[in-house]
């Protein structure tokens, strides 16, 4: 099974510990991910060749699919999980609800052709009028039956999503399933942007004791990738913008379902002179791993590196075209990857793309486009993730949710409404 990055505001991201700091709301227990161990850092990787400072000279192909206008407002998508490539669930903030319960739970067993509400979670505040402060801002199930709504508190559901329990202990930033156990990324200060005091849990699917797999870690955000069952990745994020000597990231990797965790440099480095940052990563089967690398002083220059090798050593490619808002990141493979936008702040009208490369990120081709107007309650985080090789959803605009079941040469959009 392919899984996806969190949501990222990376990276955006798959889970970032500093929206979840946002929300002043008590303690509570969070479901934690396969938790990486500390020790000691290896030396870095060398890349095996520096991304250039212009985009591929070999025109991209042209996009495949349709740039519809957008659905009217009503119901914001801020996450989905799938446990097949057609069962899956979509957490939805229902706006202008005016009722304490704003955030409501929708499953589909048809791969979203049509979609009904199963569930509702409640709002952190009990006078809910817009919607703009939610409990929970992410999902995801580990079978049929068992899932979790979590960032910053977390809900336990046993019955595919019609009731949600609230769990008490600490707040919860990511999760991620995989087989049989759950990791989680807790922390207790809500003092963000940090440090923070991010701890990897682990836990067994359906099971409220938690057991920590490091010491807390200091970060400002934070993101768990997880594939298969043995191995998962922790990127701990600093703030770009908060003043410190670099904003370069540290990845944690395990190869033994979180028993023991390496530490290694941010894969990014630094290129030319110019400092680049990890923002989102992906894994894919076979040891893949990617990276999205942002210069931190001009933002629109970013490109992918990749590792064959479980992180070890990562290749860096050219930059990405127009990738100023890029964001969200996904890889079906060492050579197939997709970067998305990521979540828009502010108001007006703005466009969110899609692209994919089909030879390791030398070259990339526009697949899905759409245009809207941005709201103040967008969800801070875009979801790009694939449930199978073939199957795979990306949501830009908040209103749609555009879906893959060719291995991401052709998108097409479909609303979500219940």
């Amino acid at each position: 099974m392919i899984l996806k990055r969190h949501r990222l505001g990376v990276l955006a991201l798959v889970a970032l510990v500093a929206s979840s700091c946002a929300a002043a709301v008590p303690s509570h227990s969070a479901a934690p991910p396969k938790g990486h161990g500390r020790s000691a850092i290896p030396p870095h990787g060398t890349p095996s060749s520096h991304p250039s400072s212009t985009a591929p000279t070999t025109p991209p192909p042209p996009t495949t699919s349709t740039t519809v206008p957008p659905a009217p407002p009503g119901t914001l998508v801020e996450d989905l999980t799938w446990v097949s490539d057609i069962h899956g669930w979509a957490l939805v903030d229902v706006e202008n609800c005016g009722q304490p319960n704003c955030t409501e739970v929708l499953t589909t067993i048809d791969g979203g052709v049509v979609w009904s509400k199963i569930g509702s979670i409640a709002a952190s505040s009990s006078s809910c009028t817009g919607c703009a402060v939610l409990g929970v801002t992410h999902i995801r199930f580990a079978n049929d039956l068992d899932g979790y709504a979590f960032d910053p508190d977390l809900f336990i559901t046993t019955d595919g999503g019609q009731t949600w329990t609230r769990q008490i202990g600490p707040f919860v930033a990511a999760l991620e399933p995989a087989g049989p156990d759950v990791m989680r990324v807790a922390f207790t200060e809500t003092g963000c942007p940090g440090p923070c005091d991010l701890t990897v849990q682990s836990a067994p699917v359906a099971s409220a004791t938690w057991h920590s797999l490091t010491a807390p870690l200091p970060a400002d955000g934070v993101q768990l990738v997880r594939q298969g069952v043995d191995d998962a990745y922790v990127a701990l994020y600093k703030n770009p913008a908060g003043g410190v000597e670099d904003a370069h990231a540290t990845l944690m990797v395990s190869h033994d379902d979180g028993a023991t965790w390496n530490v290694r440099p941010d894969p990014c480095w630094d290129v030319g002179g110019e400092e680049y940052d990890t923002t989102a990563i992906a894994a894919a089967p076979q040891s893949v791993l990617a990276v999205l690398c942002r210069d931190r002083m001009q933002g629109q220059n970013a490109f992918v590196a990749v590792s064959t090798d479980g992180g070890a050593e990562f290749a860096t490619r050219p930059l990405v075209p127009g990738s100023a808002m890029l964001g969200t990141l996904a890889a079906t493979s060492a050579t197939t990857l997709f970067v998305g936008t990521s979540a828009f702040v502010g108001t007006g009208s703005t466009e969110w793309v899609l692209l994919a490369s089909s030879d390791g990120g030398q070259s990339w081709r526009q697949v899905a486009e759409e245009t809207g107007e941005v709201a103040s309650d967008f969800p801070a985080a875009s979801f790009l993730g694939f449930e199978s090789a073939r199957a795979g959803r990306w949501v830009g605009y908040p209103y749609d949710i555009w879906e893959t079941t060719d291995g991401g040469n052709t998108w097409t959009r479909q609303p979500v409404a219940p």
